[in-house]
C-alpha cells in the first residue's frame, strides 16, 4: 500500500517593491491584438517629445550588474496618506519596511540536456535552515490517536404541551445536552526513515532553460504503508436515561369498548337507510323519518349493535385548566373509547356511538412464555397519548409531567415501572490506521522560473528579491519581523521587460477575487527610446485576452514626465545632531540612537504613471490600477503610490485616501513606499554570474547561504493585486 503525501510549504502572496511598482506593466503594442481605436497614441516613433529632457535608463532605473540593496518605508490602507513625520511622531517604532536586492550568486540554469540534475542521492546528513535531516533505520516514533464515542442525549423529563391547540397537544421531551466521551490511545510505531536529494523533481524541459535556486529546498514525503493495518478498540461505558421500550406516550388505543379484551367487529341489525351497509348512526330528528317504525322520529337509530363493556364506566379523566369543575373543549382528556369526545360517567352500559370494526392489536411476548399475546394498541409517530395513573381507581390522575423513575397503573391493574428508564450500555469503537513501513523524503531545489525562449540565454535575465518587514515590534537595535518575500525576473532588450504571471479578476460569485496564469509571460515595465527615458513619453495599448475563465478587454497607458523634485526620508547625514537632540524633534524614539531618518530631496527625477483598466466581457465589471513611480538619478525607485478602483463601487475611506480622474472615476489609495536607504556596489560583473552559473555546492554547506534566508521561489500575482502581506486584495466584495 502506497500513500503520496506532498508536504508543500504554503506561503502568502507578498507584495514587494517590484510587485508594487511593476503591477502596471504595459505590453508591447505590436505583440498584442490591438483594439481598433483612433484615440490610442504612441510617442516612440517621435524623435522629439516633451521638454526634451532625457537620460539613460540605467542611470535612473538600475544596473543589475551592480550589487544593489535598497530599503523602503511602506504605508498602506488607512495609513496611505500618513506622512513619515506623522508616523514617527505617533509611534515608538518606524513604518514597515520593504527591502530589495538583486540575486547575486546562487542561481543555476538548467538546460534540456541537464539530465544529471534529476539524479537522486541518499542523504546521511543535510542541514536545511535550522533543521538537520538524517536517515534513520528502525526509528521508533511515539504516536497517538483519539477515539470518540457516539453522541446521544439523556431524556430528563416529559411535559404535556398545554399551550398548543387542543388537537395539536402532545408530550414534549426534555433532553440534556449532547453526551460524548473520548480517549487518547498512545502507541509506538517503528519504521525506516530515508532521505534523498536531487536538484530537480520535475521532468527536464524540452527547450529553453529554467532558473533553480540552489539555496532553497522543497521536501516531498512518501509514506509506504504495510498491508496489515493496526487496529485499536475502546469500550465506552454509559448510563443513559431514555423512553421505556413500552413507548406508552406513543400508543394509539384500539380497545374501543374499553373492556381489556380483543373483540371482533360489531354486528349489524338492519340497513335502515338502504345504503348497502349496516354501519350508520341515523338521527331521526334530522331525517324526519321514522326508521324503526316506533312512532317516534327523535330517536338515534344504530344499524349495528353498539356494544358496551358490561361496566358502568366512570367519566373520562380530564385536566380542569380553569378550575371550573366541568369539562371544557380546550381541556386535555383521556379518550378511552376512541370516539374523539369526552364522555361523562355512565348511568347505563352503552357503547361509544360509533361503529367499531375488528380491533387491531400488537403481538408481543412480554411474559417470556414463548407465546405472543395480543395487546390492544398500535405505535404512532407522535407522543400524543396522554397517560392516566389509576393507582387510586376512585381518583385517576392525568400525568402532565413525568420525571425519571415515575410509574403508572392502568385501569386494569397493569403496572408500568420507569416510564423514563435508566439503562447501562457499552459503545464499542474501532479504528484501523496504516502501519508505516518506511518514510521517504525527497529534497529538491525550487524553480525560480522557466524561460521558453531559444533566442535568449540565462545571461540575458536579472533576478531580484524583495522582502516585506513588519516593524511593529522592532526598535533601533533589532530588526522587525519578516512577513514574506518574492522574486522578480527582468531582462533589458530594447525596453525594460519583466517576466510575470498575468493576473485577472474572477467573475462575481467566486471565493477568490483574482486568479493568475501558471506560466511566465513577458511584459514591458519601462518603455525606452534607444535606451533613454524621455519627458513626454506616452503609449496606449488595448487588446482582448481570451482565457479559460472569461474574455477580458485590457487597456493600458504609460506616461513619463520630468519631475521637478521628490522628497523622501532617505538620510544622507547623521540622524541626530551633535547636541544629542533628534533632527525630528516630534519623534518618539526610545533612545538617541533611534532617531528617525532625515529628508532627502531629489531634483533629477522622472515620474512614471502606469494605468491599467480591465473589463470582463459579458458582466461589464471593471477593475483599474494606477501606479505613480518616481525614478531619481543613481537611486532607482525612490517613491511609488498605488491606487485601485472597481466600476460598481465608490470611494471607501477604510481603504485610504483617493483621487478623482478626468472621467470622474474615484481611485482609492492603497499603498505607498518611500526610499529609506540605498547601497550600490559598482562591481562590474562580479555579482553578475548568470552567464557563468554557480555549481552545485556540497549538501552540508547549504546552511551557509544567508543571502536568501532559505526562501523558495513561489508564483505570485504580479499584475492584478496590490502590495503588502498584512493587507487583503482590494476586492469588489469588500467595498
Amino acid at each position: 500500500m502506497f500513500l503520496d503525501n506532498y508536504n508543500i510549504r504554503k506561503l502568502l502572496m507578498v507584495a514587494t517593491l517590484f510587485f508594487v511598482v511593476f503591477l502596471q506593466q504595459c505590453a508591447e503594442p505590436e505583440n498584442e491584438d490591438k483594439a481598433d481605436s483612433p484615440s490610442y497614441t504612441n510617442t516612440l516613433s517621435s524623435q522629439s517629445i516633451g521638454n526634451g529632457s532625457s537620460g539613460p535608463v540605467e542611470d535612473y532605473f538600475y544596473n543589475f550588474d551592480d550589487a544593489i540593496s535598497a530599503e523602503y518605508f511602506a504605508y498602506s490602507g488607512t495609513r496611505f496618506n500618513t506622512s513619515y513625520d506623522d508616523f514617527v511622531s505617533s509611534y515608538p517604532y518606524p513604518p514597515d519596511s520593504l527591502t530589495m536586492k538583486n540575486f547575486p550568486d546562487y542561481l543555476l540554469d538548467v538546460s534540456p540536456d541537464s539530465s544529471q540534475f534529476v539524479a537522486r542521492h541518499p542523504i546521511d546528513t543535510l542541514v536545511v535552515g535550522q533543521d538537520t535531516i538524517t536517515s534513520d533505520i528502525g526509528r521508533v516514533v511515539q504516536d497517538s490517536l483519539q477515539l470518540f464515542s457516539s453522541q446521544f442525549k439523556n431524556l430528563e423529563s416529559i411535559e404535556w404541551d398545554l399551550d398548543a391547540e387542543p388537537s395539536l397537544q402532545r408530550y414534549r421531551l426534555r433532553n440534556s445536552a449532547w453526551v460524548q466521551k473520548d480517549t487518547m490511545i498512545y502507541y509506538a510505531d517503528t519504521f525506516d526513515v530515508k532521505a534523498y536529494w536531487a536538484v530537480l523533481d520535475t521532468p527536464l524541459i524540452d527547450n529553453g532553460f529554467m532558473f533553480v535556486d540552489t539555496s532553497e529546498w522543497n521536501d516531498t514525503s512518501y509514506a509506504f504503508i504495510k498491508d496489515d493495518l493496526m487496529t485499536f478498540t475502546n469500550n465506552f461505558e454509559f448510563i443513559r436515561t431514555q423512553m421505556h421500550s413500552d413507548s406508552l406516550i406513543f400508543r394509539i388505543n384500539t380497545d374501543c369498548n374499553d373492556n381489556n379484551q380483543w373483540d371482533q367487529k360489531e354486528e349489524g341489525v338492519s340497513d335502515y337507510n338502504g345504503d348497502g351497509d349496516m354501519k350508520d348512526v341515523l338521527f331521526e330528528s334530522n331525517d324526519n323519518f321514522d326508521y324503526n317504525g316506533n312512532g317516534i322520529i327523535e330517536d338515534v337509530i344504530y344499524e349495528f349493535i353498539d356494544r358496551g363493556n358490561g361496566l358502568l364506566d366512570p367519566a373520562e379523566t380530564y385536566y380542569d385548566i380553569n378550575g371550573s369543575g366541568s369539562f371544557d373543549l380546550n381541556e386535555p382528556y383521556e379518550d378511552r373509547n376512541c370516539n374523539d369526545r369526552w364522555d361523562e360517567a355512565e348511568v347505563e352500559d352503552v357503547g361509544n356511538g360509533r361503529y367499531d370494526d375488528v380491533e387491531i392489536f400488537t403481538l408481543k411476548d412480554l411474559d417470556g412464555d414463548g407465546n405472543e399475546e395480543k395487546y390492544l394498541y398500535t405505535i404512532g409517530a407522535v407522543p400524543n397519548n396522554i397517560l392516566v395513573d389509576w393507582s387510586n381507581a376512585d381518583d385517576p390522575q392525568l400525568l402532565l409531567d413525568i420525571s425519571i423513575g415515575d410509574d403508572l397503573t392502568d385501569r386494569w391493574g397493569n403496572v408500568y415501572n420507569d416510564i423514563i428508564e435508566t439503562v447501562s450500555f457499552v459503545d464499542t469503537k474501532r479504528k484501523e490506521i496504516g502501519d508505516i513501513d518506511s518514510l521517504v523524503t525527497l529534497y529538491t531545489h525550487d524553480v525560480v522560473g522557466y524561460i521558453d525562449n531559444d533566442t535568449q540565454s540565462p545571461g540575458d535575465y536579472y533576478v531580484t528579491k524583495t522582502e516585506f518587514i513588519s516593524n511593529r515590534y522592532a526598535d533601533c537595535l533589532s530588526l522587525g519581523t519578516r512577513d514574506n518575500y518574492d522574486y522578480q525576473i527582468f531582462s533589458q532588450k530594447e525596453h525594460v521587460n519583466q517576466l510575470v504571471y498575468k493576473t485577472y479578476f474572477l467573475p462575481p460569485g467566486f471565493s477568490d477575487d483574482f486568479w493568475y496564469k501558471n506560466y511566465l509571460e513577458n511584459e514591458i515595465f519601462l518603455y525606452t527610446y534607444n535606451g533613454l527615458i524621455r519627458d513626454g513619453e506616452h503609449l496606449d495599448t488595448a487588446y482582448y485576452d481570451t482565457t479559460d475563465i472569461a474574455v477580458y478587454f485590457i487597456e493600458k497607458s504609460f506616461d513619463i514626465v520630468r519631475s521637478d523634485e521628490v522628497t523622501v526620508p532617505a538620510a544622507r547625514v547623521n540622524p541626530y545632531l551633535s547636541n544629542g537632540e533628534c533632527r525630528r524633534p516630534n519623534s518618539v524614539p526610545s533612545s538617541i540612537g533611534c532617531c528617525p531618518n532625515v529628508d532627502t530631496t531629489f531634483t533629477d527625477a522622472f515620474k512614471i504613471t502606469h494605468v491599467t483598466n480591465m473589463t470582463m466581457i459579458g458582466s461589464g465589471v471593471e477593475y483599474g490600477q494606477k501606479v505613480y513611480t518616481w525614478l531619481a538619478r543613481d537611486h532607482g525607485i525612490v517613491k511609488s503610490d498605488v491606487y485601485y478602483r472597481w466600476s460598481e463601487n465608490p470611494f471607501v475611506e477604510s481603504f485610504g485616501d483617493g483621487e478623482i480622474d478626468e472621467f470622474g472615476r474615484m481611485w482609492n489609495g492603497y499603498s505607498r513606499i518611500e526610499l529609506a536607504q540605498l547601497d550600490v556596489k559598482k562591481s562590474g560583473n562580479v555579482f553578475r554570474q548568470l552567464t557563468n552559473p554557480a555549481q552545485i555546492i556540497d549538501k552540508n554547506d547549504f546552511h551557509n547561504l544567508p543571502d536568501f534566508d532559505f526562501d523558495p521561489f513561489k508564483i505570485s500575482n504580479q499584475s492584478g493585486s496590490v502590495s503588502y502581506t498584512h493587507l487583503t486584495l482590494p476586492t469588489n466584495r469588500e467595498v
